[in-house]
């Protein structure tokens, strides 16, 4: 159907009385209306009035709807005045019966790029998807996603993630939608005012950084656990599996914040105790370094106090992209905390053996810091508590890494330097077979960061501790 057909269809005739008011014009009939809607569709730039008015809602829609072409170029909608007032009052989604309203797709594609070309629809993708590499080089081509609309950088959130922003900001929204936690949490960020309470949930170093990247014109982050707070209060946003970014509206918005006032209240807020809002349980930040190689592998992970060493060890192969084919033990000195009850046997009589089921990691690292972590016969890793953290759910993860997955079954940590080489040449005479043998392991080309916490969260989301005996039921 094309737009002609679609107006003569759905327009009826009482529709002229609309049509006067918004137009504050006289259409004699139909066909007067509808040579002028197909004008009026073909002549929409950004200048239109129309373009100004949409509401989030409508603007949301148009954007859903534009790769989605049907075989009559029809969209059906609900006919609802509340959901879309201005495409309803200016004759765009017309009644097609049963409380459905309909749409010409040529009236979208118009729209859609009046929309663009104002700047309230991003001109750029918003987002860079997690499996998409990141060179260096290419970093500076984010500006397209921090300089953007801003509603649509905040969009990548859930409702959910806006929802705890919110809270955490002490902010009560009019309205549960995604669109009221939007309109809410855009604005909060940008306001000075605001920002500077926001600021006091920052720890010292973070709180630092940030001011100085801030005079710096800096937008781009490293997806890191320094930058923790900062991605969980809304001043950072993630749009990649590597980087953060900090919309230029709130970068400027923090230009205009009285530092000197922020740091009087962060001084109060020490010599009184408190530091801010903290979170509701408490962790640890734990360092997994790998050992007998020539290349840094380290992961930092949160973990929840109070959790078992098996749970630990569960988490230390997830970090790693393990999967549990070898046994494992924590060591210090003449004390060894096993895996499973049936590794017993394996050690001396004298050396002090626990059951990681059973066993609590806080006490142990209050006295035993760091522990070695041995798997098999392939690694070794330094386990050290570096610091304490509040965290608001009882989930741990990964927060930063460097270097590569430790492959499984390539006959231990120092053959791990010439496998990655050969696998960094796929011309080599070596690769195609070393390549078979590794993909059928651990190895990955970009360490799953993202799919890695989703599987922590799957399996800690429980409220029973996962142990040795009812690790089958976890869905490890």
């Amino acid at each position: 159907m094309d737009l002609h057909h679609f107006f003569t269809h759905f327009l009826e005739e009482n529709e002229l009385v609309r049509a006067n008011l918004i137009n504050d014009r006289q259409f004699e009939s139909k066909a007067a209306l509808v040579r002028f809607k197909k004008a009026e569709v073909a002549g929409l730039d950004a200048n239109s009035p129309v373009a100004g008015m949409l509401s989030m809602t409508e603007v949301e829609l148009i954007s859903h709807l534009i790769d989605m072409e049907t075989d009559d170029r029809l969209h059906y909608v609900a006919y609802d005045v509340r959901q879309y007032p201005v495409l309803i009052d200016y004759q765009y989604v017309l009644e097609a019966g049963e409380g459905t309203g309909a749409i010409h797709h040529d009236i979208i594609r118009a729209l859609h790029g009046i929309l663009k070309e104002s700047g309230t629809l991003p001109a750029y993708p918003m987002y860079i998807h997690k499996d998409d590499p990141l060179d260096p080089e290419e970093i500076s081509q984010l500006h397209h996603i921090y300089k953007g609309p801003i509603y649509w950088l905040y969009e990548n959130l859930t409702w959910r993630m806006l929802r705890a922003m919110l809270k955490r900001l002490n902010v009560e929204p009019d309205g549960h939608q995604k669109e009221d936690y939007l309109r809410h949490m855009t604005s909060v960020i940008t306001h000075p005012k605001y920002l500077e309470d926001i600021l006091l949930q920052l720890g010292p170093e973070e709180y630092m950084s940030i001011r100085e990247n801030v005079e710096k014109s800096f937008n781009v982050y490293e997806a890191s656990s320094r930058w923790e707070t900062a991605k969980d209060i809304g001043l950072l946003v993630k749009i990649h599996a590597d980087h953060y970014v900090m919309h230029e509206d709130v970068r400027r918005a923090l230009e205009q914040v009285d530092f000197k006032a922020v740091e009087a209240k962060r001084q109060r807020g020490r010599l009184s105790g408190s530091t801010g809002r903290s979170g509701d349980y408490n962790a640890h930040i734990i360092r997994l370094a790998v050992e007998d190689i020539d290349i840094e592998i380290t992961r930092t992970i949160i973990v929840p106090a109070g959790i078992n060493f098996f749970e630990l060890h569960l988490i230390i192969q997830k970090a790693m992209g393990w999967q549990r084919k070898h046994d494992a033990v924590f060591k210090s000195g003449d004390m060894v905390i096993l895996e499973s009850m049936n590794q017993i046997s394996e050690f001396a009589e004298e050396v002090m053996k626990l059951v990681a089921s059973f066993t609590q990691i806080d006490g142990v690292f209050d006295q035993h810091n760091p522990l070695e972590y041995v798997y098999g016969e392939s690694y070794r890793l330094q386990v050290s508590v570096e610091n304490t953290a509040n965290i608001h759910r009882r989930i741990p993860s990964i927060r930063d890494y460097v270097g590569p997955a430790p492959i499984e079954n390539i006959g231990g940590a120092g053959n791990l330097s010439d496998v990655l080489r050969v696998l960094g040449d796929p011309k080599h005479p070596d690769y195609a077979r070393t390549y078979e043998k590794v993909r059928a392991t651990n190895f990955r080309e970009r360490y799953p960061i993202t799919a890695i916490n989703n599987q922590l969260e799957k399996l800690f989301r429980k409220s029973h501790p996962v142990t040795e005996f009812n690790a089958e039921e976890a869905d490890i």
